[in-house]
């Protein structure tokens, strides 16, 4: 089940949605009911919910407002509005904040029934998009090493010249993944060796083919910019040197099972 708080000043309100709603055929666990946002920042420190159900016109603090901090803390609480406030400039502001949707006082209990039903479904898509992350990276380490590792750490016990020239070109991907168009002539050409000999020696070695080791580690490090949302996805298509998104983001789901967007939507 989900945890959902409340945040509603008015007592005969927040009576009602404790009361009218359905919360464990939703599957929600209600852990209360509070006055304020500040109430509501004192509950966070013993205990963080799912979702909040949060009035925009509290006293002390409004929902607008908390929700800010809660953005600023980094914290993964998805936030539906309640208000008798109807005017754009708050429903502006909800949105640039992410909120899950905007409800519309008088309170009707079964509207709002569908609203956290949806919220549901969403976080459980949410969760089996996590689980299928976990599932591919564990997958992922039990089947490959680390890229870095298997290039500089790889007990082979062949001749060294060859594990020298594997170094060489295994640096130049690490130094080079970035360049759009980087292609298997320009590594050989960097360790002055032809494609057909350094892809066959590169697999020897590390077990990989130049491209696969390539576009694992471009996978990488986008696995590492994704949790940065201050990226934006087309920000680090373009950093890990793909011209073209919809291969990206093809790349990126054979790789971890997910699509870049469900991948920044688990942290």
């Amino acid at each position: 089940m989900f945890k959902l708080l409340i945040a509603e000043d008015v007592k005969i309100v927040r009576d009602t949605l404790v009361k009218a709603i359905h919360w464990e055929k939703l599957g929600i666990q209600l852990l209360g009911a509070v006055e304020n946002g500040q109430e509501v920042l004192d509950w966070l420190d013993r205990e963080e919910p799912d979702l909040l159900l949060t009035d925009i016109g509290m006293p002390q603090m409004n929902g607008l407002e908390l929700m800010e901090i809660i953005k600023s803390r980094n914290l993964n609480i998805r936030c539906i509005i309640l208000s008798g406030l109807n005017e754009f400039e708050h429903a502006r502001q909800a949105i640039k904040l992410q909120v899950l949707d905007y409800v519309l006082k008088p309170i009707d209990p079964e509207a709002i029934e569908k609203v956290l039903a949806n919220a549901v479904d969403l976080l459980h898509k949410e969760r089996e998009a996590r689980l299928a992350v976990k599932s591919a990276e564990k997958t992922a380490e039990e089947t490959l090493p680390n890229l870095v590792e298997t290039m500089y750490h790889v007990a082979w016990s062949g001749n060294l010249k060859k594990k020298k020239l594997v170094d060489q070109a295994a640096q130049f991907i690490i130094e080079s993944y970035m360049r759009k168009e980087l292609s298997l002539s320009d590594v050989a050409g960097a360790v002055g060796l032809s494609d057909k000999y350094l892809n066959l020696l590169f697999k020897e070695v590390t077990g990989m083919t130049i491209n696969h080791a390539l576009i694992r580690l471009r996978m990488e490090e986008a696995a590492r910019l994704l949790k940065d949302p201050a990226i934006k996805i087309y920000e680090i298509c373009d950093r890990i040197g793909y011209t073209d998104q919809d291969y990206f983001r093809e790349s990126f789901k054979k790789q971890y099972g997910v699509t870049p967007s469900d991948y920044r939507n688990t942290f």
